[in-house]
């Protein structure tokens, strides 16, 4: 379909395709998946239906305003639907007719949050919480779509994809017809870099070049290994809590010696679960029951009534995360348990808009890290580590 300066691509057909509740676009670099949902929106909002409000949500409105809002705009001026448009510059509110495309961000409008709409696209999903994702999508009666490039694995992955009601479906530059030979050309160098065997040039590759999951950068922990079981004859140490509820899982881990390592096993990893329930998993397992837990302060009232039911449970002192990961870093570790290799391999530094690290650890994939960290700040010190020997903290 040809309309203009912007044209449809193979990529926009397959976005039309799409017919789940929740759409799940991923896409590497030039793939044209913004512009085609874009232009899904506006042909909606032109359509026969009536009273739609489709809404276009990213992280802040600086971003919106140099991306998805920009390329809206001139979509609709190669279109020749710009003057057709009422354009209420302030609020950012584009209507046709009885039909209207808002855009907003999700650091500072929360009442647009609780609004509810017919459509909703989230530009760059991955720069979002997933409790914000749960409550902008509970208020969307027709589809949700999203968009983002895998960098890393996020929410989407842990909570989305495979469900019965996602659309999953992954874009690359081949999927546009119209890229620029340019761009091409740099995708292209990634991939002749990658060839050569350059590490950063593969991740490069396959994030910006096939639109696959790449591996994390800034990666936090690199002082591990994965196993499917913890050795028999390894030395338990204790346990530690992390709670939860709602947006959060509850977790616990299991920590014990073998061989110079510390083993991380994941014991739980469940949201919604009452202290009792939390009590009845501790009781049911003797190494639990029989040996101390290290949990987050946050819940002194939690803490106390878990003791009532004879869990032998303190809370952690230690405040000081950077004091925490350090810790854990001067260990060898290895992790058993699904949930518990996901955060370790997802587990991160953040990074400002330019892609600069700083410094400072993502507020995700932590249900596992948290407790863990807990346990090494209040227990545990490499200095300490002598042949079999351990030095407990107090």
């Amino acid at each position: 379909m040809k309309t203009g300066q912007y044209e449809t691509t193979t990529a926009f057909e397959k976005i039309c395709n799409l017919t789940k509740g929740v759409r799940i676009v991923q896409g590497g670099k030039s793939s044209s998946k913004t512009i085609s949902i874009l232009m899904l929106f506006i042909l909606l909002a032109i359509s026969k239906r009536e009273g739609l409000i489709l809404s276009v949500v990213a992280e802040s409105m600086p971003n919106l305003l140099s991306g998805a809002l920009r390329d809206f705009e001139k979509i609709l001026k190669s279109w020749g639907l710009y003057d057709k448009f009422k354009i209420n510059n302030t609020r950012h509110v584009y209507t046709y007719g009885s039909n209207l495309i808002e855009f907003f961000s999700v650091d500072g409008e929360n009442s647009r949050l609780g609004s509810r709409r017919s459509h909703l696209y989230i530009n760059e999903a991955d720069s979002i919480k997933f409790s914000t994702f749960i409550e902008i999508y509970g208020r969307t009666s027709d589809f949700t779509i999203m968009d983002y490039n895998p960098r890393r694995k996020f929410w989407a992955h842990k909570e989305l994809i495979g469900e019965a009601h996602v659309d999953f479906l992954i874009l690359n530059f081949t999927h546009n017809e119209f890229i620029p030979e340019k761009e091409k050309s740099s995708i292209l160098w990634f991939k002749k870099k990658a060839d050569e065997g350059s590490r950063y040039f593969k991740n490069k590759w396959r994030v910006l070049g096939l639109g696959l999951l790449g591996i994390t950068e800034g990666i936090i922990f690199e002082n591990w290994n994965e196993a499917n079981q913890v050795p028999p004859d390894a030395h338990y140490l204790g346990a530690a809590l992390d709670w939860g509820f709602t947006n959060d899982p509850t977790a616990i881990v299991k920590l014990y010696r073998y061989n110079q390592k510390i083993y991380i096993k994941e014991s739980l990893y469940k949201r919604a679960m009452l202290n009792s329930q939390i009590a009845k998993h501790i009781i049911d397992d003797p190494e639990l029951l029989n040996g101390i837990i290290i949990a987050d302060a946050a819940e002194p009232k939690s803490i106390a009534e878990l003791k009532t039911y004879g869990v032998k449970i303190k809370k952690s002192d230690v405040k000081d995360i950077d004091f925490g990961i350090s810790v854990i870093q001067e260990f060898e570790l290895v992790v058993v348990g699904k949930n518990a290799v996901e955060e370790f391999e997802n587990y991160c530094y953040k990074r400002n808009k330019a892609g600069e690290q700083l410094g400072v650890p993502i507020d995700d994939w932590n249900h596992i890290i948290d407790p863990t960290r807990y346990f090494f700040a209040e227990m545990l010190a490499k200095s300490s580590m002598s042949g079999n020997t351990f030095r407990f903290v107090k």
